[in-house]
């Protein structure tokens, strides 16, 4: 069993990345459900201070253990919450401390979601990566077959020990070349990083062209 020192440390969370949720999406509703309760925000908010057992969350809310418990179960199905640590009570009872899961959760709305957008890319940059993979196996082995065959196979006749000594060397050398030095890997990186450019590129201008068509509509005014 933990010594008592081990048992009052404090829990360090290991957060997760800022979390986006969009407003019309199935995980939003989860979220929203499970935030319902003034008393469940005050507990998140407090978990976010630092994780805490259950016990320790019912001084901060003025609420029971039964109700805690409960929205604690509500955050941590909609995966607001984890378990990051175990203590025991003085009564040597385990106890599960909670801490929240992501480092923020951030909630926006548009007409096409970014996740929507990602999503209807995805196969398209897949098979854009997927013919950049054939054209570099296609460079590499034109390099090989042709480009290095014929230096390696050049040379005068008459100094056979020195054309010996030089494919030798340029052998060895060939071993040795850095994977990034090979002309297939050079041609698929210079294109990947080509392709992501350009999606960048189109992305922001299709964003800049959403925020451009939502400032030319009129206001609506709610009656």
């Amino acid at each position: 069993m933990k010594d008592l020192a081990q048992l009052q440390a404090p829990v360090e969370a290991d957060h997760g990345p800022p979390r986006v949720l969009d407003l019309t999406g199935e995980r939003a509703d989860e979220v929203f459900s499970a935030l319902s309760s003034a008393t469940a925000r005050t507990i998140l908010s407090a978990l976010y201070e630092e994780p805490k057992p259950a016990s320790q969350l019912v001084g901060e809310t003025d609420t029971s253990l039964q109700n805690v418990q409960y929205h604690l179960d509500r955050m941590q199905d909609a995966e607001l919450i984890e378990v990051a640590d175990t203590r025991y009570s003085e009564k040597g009872n385990e106890m599960c401390v909670y801490a929240p899961t992501d480092a923020a959760v951030v909630l926006c709305g548009s007409e096409q979601s970014a996740t929507d957008r990602l999503r209807d890319a995805a196969p398209r940059l897949l098979g854009a990566v997927g013919v950049l993979g054939g054209a570099s196996l296609g460079v590499q082995f034109l390099w090989t077959e042709y480009v290095v065959a014929t230096g390696s196979s050049g040379g005068s006749a008459e100094q056979p020990m020195t054309m010996d000594t030089t494919s030798t060397a340029a052998s060895s050398a060939g071993s040795e070349t850095p994977l990034l030095a090979e002309p297939g890997v050079v041609f698929f990186l210079g294109c990947l990083a080509a392709l992501l450019l350009v999606g960048i590129a189109l992305l922001a201008r299709r964003r800049y062209a959403d925020r451009q068509s939502g400032s030319d509509r009129p206001a609506t005014t709610a009656r």
